[in-house]
């Protein structure tokens, strides 16, 4: 079976089963969670997830292929090179000419790998107001930061526009669909990588209602390396309003780090014996 014909093949199964997950309740904020606890018995299986985020069923037959972003985001196996349980650092980052700004933090934590090194994830995204929780998930092979970025995004619209977040995240998702990736290079702490770059406008061509025109242009830039742990580098979002130039929103992802929980466990104990 050549490689077309597998990622077709993937492509059916992946359909059938995001029409099977859409007949039942999507909501990803619907269940709180303790953050970093590792209580799993509400656990989310990570790759059904994906694959639901990564299909648009009502549009399968004009999609022949799969999109090559629809492939690093929904297919490629971005957790692959780690090993052991680890924390991946993200920082937030809003600035906005009708809200306040505001700059926080996020944390995906790898609590376990499993023989088949697939992830048992928990994730803490921001604090405070801002703070949203998502469940854990477990089976974990592509990173889910960008989906909770995409879902803490479509909340957000739904709250400030009026307007249905299943809309906004229907939009992402189908135009994720149609997207090529382009080849990029970023530079991050003093190093040059390469990388790859999904920049998309799901609501260009879309007839909003006159309380969303604002969001019209609204764009979404992704950016990866296979050299970045977890393969997500930035996400960022681009809101202008055409008939207000003042009027602006800029959200960014930006990946910080990543420590295993033994150099954590290492770097507590020389903590605490610098208080003795």
């Amino acid at each position: 079976m050549n490689l077309i014909s597998k990622i077709t093949f993937f492509f059916r199964q992946c359909l059938l089963l995001a029409l099977i997950l859409f007949l039942t309740d999507s909501n990803l904020l619907a269940e709180p969670t303790n953050d970093l606890e590792n209580d799993f018995s509400k656990a989310e299986n990570a790759e059904e997830k994906r694959a639901k985020w990564g299909t648009e069923e009502f549009k399968a037959e004009l999609i022949k292929e799969m999109s090559s972003a629809n492939i690093a985001l929904f297919i490629n196996e971005h957790l692959q090179s780690i090993k052991e349980p680890s924390r991946l650092y993200y920082k937030f980052q809003k600035e906005s000419s009708r809200e306040d700004n505001f700059i926080g933090n996020v944390v995906l934590n790898v609590v376990k790998v499993d023989d088949d090194n697939t992830k048992h994830i928990t994730f803490r995204y921001l604090k405070g107001r801002n703070k949203v929780r998502f469940p854990p998930q477990i089976g974990a092979k592509g990173n889910p930061i960008f989906m909770l970025f995409f879902e803490r995004d479509s909340r957000d619209m739904q709250r400030l526009t009026g307007g249905n977040a299943l809309f906004f995240r229907s939009r992402i998702r189908h135009t994720i669909a149609a997207t090529d990736v382009k080849d990029v290079q970023f530079e991050f702490n003093g190093k040059n990588y390469k990388g790859q770059e999904i920049s998309f406008q799901p609501f260009l061509k879309t007839e909003l209602k006159r309380r969303v025109s604002r969001y019209k242009t609204k764009k979404f830039v992704v950016t990866m390396s296979n050299d970045i742990p977890g393969f997500i580098f930035k996400i960022e979002t681009f809101i202008k309003d055409l008939e207000d130039p003042d009027d602006m929103v800029v959200e960014k992802l930006v990946f910080q780090g990543i420590r295993t929980n033994k150099e954590l466990r290492e770097k507590y104990k020389k903590s605490k014996k610098g208080d003795t």
